[in-house]
């Protein structure tokens, strides 16, 4: 494991309580509203990478859908099985850029959802990081991404500086195409924006 990757996951690890309430208290409405616009139909298999919380799983477990969740910290892990137990099955311990799940799941899932996640990688894996989600996801699969818009450094968690023209190439280097983007203020009020991006696995170049 990289060492910034691995200094993220031990600072989710410490405060997973305290990230877990404050995620929990700002539900930002416009984003869920893309994700369930951005999903073809209630029969879809949908993956959350990073979940944190599990504060999307959760709203989309009450709307019917059928999730799976990985995360790399066993802190969220352990707090998302307890409080959704009806899906603690389908919930494990993996992290990207690698994410190796089962090979099940392999071609296996319609929609990949990773929230605040891609942010956390160094640049230079990002297009590994795609193609390994790629994997598992079905032809013409979904990827709904987000990630902030603003240069952030912390020193207890790693954060690249996500250029949206870099992402979309490295999407379509991966065989992926964009279909559409949104724009959103920071749900907890902190001063800068977020971009949410939907790419669909194009079987004409995969």
């Amino acid at each position: 494991m990289l060492e910034v990757i691995k200094k993220t996951l031990d600072f989710y690890n410490k405060n997973a309580e305290k990230l877990a309430k404050e995620y929990k208290n700002s539900t930002p409405h416009k984003l869920q509203q893309f994700i369930l616009d951005s999903i073809p139909d209630k029969n879809c298999k949908i993956l959350e990478i990073g979940f944190g919380s599990g504060r999307e799983l959760k709203f989309l477990t009450e709307k019917g859908f059928e999730v799976w969740g990985v995360d790399g910290s066993e802190e969220f892990i352990k707090l998302v099985k307890r409080e959704l137990p009806e899906i603690s099955e389908r919930i494990f311990h993996a992290y990207l850029p690698e994410l190796n799940l089962p090979e099940k799941f392999s071609d296996f899932f319609d929609v990949v959802i990773c929230i605040a996640v891609l942010m956390h990688i160094p640049k230079e894996l990002h297009l590994l990081t795609v193609k390994n989600v790629a994997k598992y996801l079905k032809t013409e699969g979904r990827v709904i991404l987000s990630y902030p818009l603003n240069a952030r450094k912390e020193k207890e968690r790693f954060f690249e500086n996500m250029n949206p023209n870099e992402v979309e190439m490295i999407f379509s280097e991966a065989g992926f195409k964009k279909i559409k983007e949104l724009i959103t203020q920071d749900s907890q009020g902190r001063n800068f924006k977020w971009v949410t991006e939907l790419y669909i696995k194009d079987f004409l170049t995969s």
